[in-house]
């Protein structure tokens, strides 16, 4: 019997039902894979990010408290596995010295106008990963700069920082691509 809805998904999923499991899985791994390449820019360790996001996920989905969506919760399991699998190679303390960066003065046409999504995550995938990772944060989950330190055991200032030379390094490279 194929559960019908989200809830009945989810009961079948904790009573260790395998079909229930698989199907759930299947819904929502796509989209969380993108989010892990997102973090951690490699597709074969975003693999492994997700395989280890949905351990957690089928482990603690007795603690899912339905107030949110399953999606959204899913989401923080896999941004929290990305951002342990970062903090425990020390990738987080990579960074670019502000001086490589050429910080253009102006430009008039808007480059983001001229370049579809795919090629925005692409190059929002060169930055390096300490870069990557505060912008995905601050830029796309929405996470605030207090938020992003206590993540990542930084200060506010590195987040901000970080943040700041993400964005000046990502404009570079979009000015590059016209």
């Amino acid at each position: 019997m194929q559960p019908t809805d989200e809830k009945e998904l989810i009961e079948a999923c904790i009573s260790n039902k395998r079909e229930a499991q698989r199907q759930l899985y299947d819904r929502y791994a796509p989209l969380m894979m993108a989010v892990a390449q997102r973090y951690v820019g490699d597709y074969d360790v975003a693999q492994d990010v997700l395989q280890e996001a949905f351990i957690k996920v089928f482990s603690s989905l007795h603690t899912f408290s339905a107030t949110g969506s399953l999606e959204g919760w899913i989401r923080r399991i896999v941004i929290n596995s990305a951002l342990e699998y970062l903090r425990t190679n020390d990738i987080l303390h990579e960074s670019v010295e502000l001086e490589e960066i050429a910080l253009s003065a102006t430009t008039t046409e808007t480059v983001i106008d001229n370049i579809s999504a795919d090629e925005l995550l692409a190059t929002i995938a060169t930055l390096p990963s300490g870069f990557r990772t505060v912008f995905n944060m601050f830029a796309i989950e929405g996470y605030s700069h207090k938020e992003i330190a206590q993540q990542l055991g930084v200060t506010e200032s590195t987040s901000r920082s970080q943040y700041n030379r993400a964005k000046a390094l990502l404009k570079k490279k979009l000015e590059n691509m016209k």
